[in-house]
């Protein structure tokens, strides 16, 4: 997007399994003073490892950078306090943490940036200042809103304020813990404990889900219990991943362990098998 845009920018590539190096983000801003804004995700569900927020905008301040978070995977299950946090932009979504429908997109920003001086952005639906402005002086949508979405929305914000943040990113990391008991005769978690979100679980089983070709089989077999997860391996690291959002019976993650007892009792012992599933 920012390609499309004009907009020159700098990528700083890191392991997937691990938490951002601060290092690297410290060197690259000390290096190149031109740059202006540092962007971030915040909960990485490539693997679930959560990035630093605080030492992240700390040193971002420190260079005179203003920061945009991703938290489209954490807001709503991971505690931020912008009064304890001064970043400057935050984006997330209705669903996922907030446990609402897809279809609205909001930003968390001061004031200050939002009235700020910079150019007019050459987009409608990205140009965030206009919608801001919009809602201040006629309370309206710039166009026709997903009425039924945001209801849906509101609704979900409710709950949320009702069960609070902190005790929902508790559930949600019991739900974690829970597959990890289930699954652990099978699979290894693929993250530390330090580095591990409340969201979502990568797992590794190396010796039987080596290939998009294993996962299928495995996925196929999940089907049969009513149990879903996502459909593709992470080939760097070989690990598919498990989610731990929503309103999880603890039945599912007791039936995903007979699932997995299943499955791989089969193919470690015929892993052959495996490709004969598919």
């Amino acid at each position: 997007m920012l390609q499309i845009r004009g907009i020159n920018a700098v990528s700083i590539v890191a392991p997937s399994d691990q938490s951002f190096p601060m290092t690297k983000v410290a060197a690259c801003l000390e290096e190149d003073p031109g740059i202006t804004h540092l962007c971030f995700v915040h909960c990485e569900t490539t693997t679930g490892v959560v990035n630093p927020l605080r030492p992240m905008v700390e040193l971002a301040t420190r260079h005179g950078v203003r920061t945009i978070i991703d938290a489209m995977s954490s807001f709503g299950a991971v505690e931020i306090s912008a009064r304890e946090v001064p970043f400057d932009v935050l984006v997330t979504s209705s669903n996922k943490c907030i446990e609402g429908p897809p279809g609205v997109s909001f930003v968390v920003a001061s004031l200050e940036t939002l009235d700020s001086k910079t150019s007019e952005t050459n987009s409608f639906v990205l140009d965030v200042r206009d919608q801001w402005r919009n809602f201040e002086q006629t309370g309206e949508w710039r166009s026709t809103p997903p009425t039924h979405v945001v209801q849906a929305c509101a609704k979900a914000l409710e709950e949320l304020a009702i069960e609070g943040v902190v005790r929902r990113g508790e559930r949600y990391a019991s739900v974690r813990d829970a597959v990890i008991r289930a699954t652990g005769p099978y699979a290894s978690p693929l993250l530390d404990p330090r580095d591990r979100s409340p969201v979502c679980l990568a797992l590794t089983a190396r010796d039987v889900v080596r290939t998009q070709e294993d996962l299928d089989a495995l996925y196929a077999h999940l089907v049969e219990y009513n149990l879903y997860i996502y459909t593709k391996l992470h080939l760097p690291t070989r690990s598919f991943r498990i989610g731990c959002m929503g309103c999880i019976d603890p039945m599912w993650i007791r039936l995903l362990g007979i699932a997995f007892e299943d499955f791989f009792q089969l193919h470690s012992m015929n892993p052959e098998a495996t490709r004969a599933a598919v």
